[in-house]
């Protein structure tokens, strides 16, 4: 080989081996430094080593990493906290993409040593922490939803907004979160999904103008031949409440409820409706006859309701109306009067009383307000109720009671024959006592025991017609005259249930006497005394010749003292 070739030769593997000298310093060079020109989103890290590069990254950004991450949907939010929520930053990971770390490869050392450019920072999501998380915001996206409400309230509109219901989707914000967080966004949107309420703004608005508004606007006016009533709007907005119908909302009127209103019931008066009459009985000459039922008139619930409805929410000269009435016959009819009708005196009694003109009037007064009474099947008869308070303006006239023992003077005195009478013609008729109490003191007008008194507020005599048929109570009087008794009698008329209803002999015993008293009042009233006993007996119900049902009866008479009336002493 010529010595040129030698020395070329040699030049050439001395350039080689001093090129590759030079690319090895390089690697070395290049990889122990980031790309002069690298940055991560604005923050330099160009020629630092990587781990100065880390400890860069770590400065610049450890606030961010570190924040609460926020999560909204419309007016909600709420924050993740990074460090619990799986959500992460890899700074290795961000210098190794801007370029940091050893390279055989040319083009990547020319780069470190004379290049590189901005990256994003490597965030990580911890999908499993990130879903637990997402689930834990579940409250602060959830809203019960409303319906709108509408209602009357003393006369006023009262309304309530609607209200639209939220619920968090899980998954799809888990996914925004992670594709936010990771896309270097600082929030992320949740997903969620909507629910409509029922009665919405917009409905409860229509429902205002169309029917709440018009309704307040002024009473209305429904009418029936040459009779009419009106009806206040307050009346009508109390018994109102709002319904959805069709996908509106309707007023609902409970026609019931406003036929029953006071007002309602006195304004129906100017209609002139005739009400039906149930078939009844009365005397004609001495006894039952039919008195025939009569068809009437009524308001029925769902015709008023419509008509209320109609009016209320018109305007002018709608608020006018016809009502529909309805011809109603009566419950109780005149065959079913006629089929039952009273036929044969089931119970009757008569006692004597002395003269007193008091006595001929309040007796008198007291039998002419029983006659006619008709007591239905099962309906209780009250004397108290009957006669009503035994007052002058009531046609009573002073007489005596027993006051402690005493006979003493007030208005109705000597009614207690009146229901003695009529106790004992009930008695006989088998009717079920209900309340009687004999007096404290005998008289020998009265059968022993069986009798019966009764004050005004305090002490009744009632009894029940516990039979299948209905009854009419005949009363009268034959006035008593000086020195002559008079009579009271009453008579039950009805259909009978017993053969006969007897009472077993009143057997008196353990006879007692009273005091002698003298009284020095100026009301005082001479008064004989008055034996105390105790008398028994028994109620006898017979069907044909035998006794099927008893009842016993026990009463202790008190002894009534001799009073003398004496000068009060001064």
């Amino acid at each position: 080989m010529k010595k040129a070739s030698k020395i070329a030769i040699g030049s050439g593997v001395g350039a080689v081996v001093l090129l590759g000298g030079v690319y090895v310093a390089s690697y070395f060079v290049a990889g122990n430094q980031v790309p002069a020109k690298a940055s991560v989103e604005g923050v330099a890290i160009g020629g630092q080593s990587p781990a100065e590069a880390v400890a860069t990254l770590h400065a610049e950004f450890a606030d961010q990493t570190e924040r609460p991450f926020p999560v909204t949907a419309a007016d909600l939010s709420a924050t993740l906290d990074p460090a619990t929520s799986g959500l992460g930053v890899d700074f290795d990971d961000t210098v190794r993409s801007a370029g940091g770390g050893f390279s055989w490869n040319p083009v990547d050392i020319v780069t470190t040593l004379t290049g590189g450019e901005d990256v994003p920072l490597v965030r990580t999501v911890d999908e499993a922490a990130l879903r637990e998380a997402v689930e834990g915001l579940t409250d602060d996206f959830t809203v019960e939803g409303t319906d709108g409400s509408l209602a009357f309230e003393e006369g006023r509109i009262v309304r309530t907004e609607a209200v639209q219901g939220v619920a968090l989707l899980v998954d799809e914000t888990v996914a925004a979160v992670s594709a936010a967080y990771t896309g270097g966004a600082e929030s992320a949107e949740a997903a969620v999904t909507t629910e409509e309420p029922a009665i919405t703004d917009a409905m409860v608005d229509a429902a205002v103008t169309e029917y709440a508004e018009p309704i307040l606007s002024g009473p209305i006016t429904l009418t029936h031949t040459t009779g009419s009533m009106q009806i206040a709007p307050a009346a009508i907005a109390e018994v109102t409440t709002f319904t959805v119908e069709g996908g509106a909302l309707v007023p609902t009127i409970d026609g019931e409820a406003l036929l029953a209103m006071e007002s309602t019931v006195e304004a129906q008066r100017a209609l002139d409706l005739n009400a039906p009459k149930d078939a009844s009985f009365s005397f004609t000459g001495g006894t039952p006859a039919v008195v025939p039922a009569v068809a009437g008139e009524v308001l029925e619930p769902e015709p008023f309701t419509e008509a209320v409805r109609t009016a209320a929410v018109a305007e002018g000269e709608g608020r006018t109306v016809p009502l529909s009435v309805t011809t109603k016959e009566p419950e109780f009819t005149t065959a079913e009067a006629q089929a039952v009708l009273p036929k044969e005196v089931i119970g009757e009694f008569s006692t004597n009383f002395p003269y007193a003109a008091y006595r001929n009037t309040n007796l008198g007064r007291a039998a002419s307000s029983v006659n006619g009474t008709v007591l239905m099947p099962g309906e209780i008869f009250s004397l108290n109720d009957t006669l009503g308070p035994r007052t002058a303006a009531n046609g009573y006239v002073d007489g005596y009671v027993i006051n402690q023992g005493r006979l003493v003077k007030e208005s109705g005195g000597g009614i207690s024959q009146a229901a003695t009478t009529l106790y004992n013609a009930a008695f006989f008729a088998g009717y079920e006592d209900i309340e009687h109490k004999p007096h404290s003191l005998y008289f020998d007008r009265y059968p022993a025991g069986r009798e019966a008194t009764i004050y005004y507020g305090a002490l009744d005599m009632r009894f029940r017609n516990d039979t299948e048929y209905p009854a009419i109570v005949q009363g009268y009087i034959s006035k008593a005259a000086p020195g002559k008794r008079g009579t009271i009698t009453f008579k039950i008329w009805s259909q009978r249930t017993y053969t006969k209803v007897e009472s077993t002999e009143l057997r008196k015993s353990d006879f007692y006497n009273g005091e002698e008293r003298v009284v020095t009042d100026e009301n005082c009233e001479p008064q004989a005394p008055i034996q105390g006993f105790t008398v028994t007996w028994q109620r006898l119900f017979y069907q044909g010749s035998d006794v099927v049902k008893r009842e016993n009866y026990r009463w202790k008479y008190a002894a009534g003292d001799k009073i003398t009336c004496a000068e009060p002493q001064s």
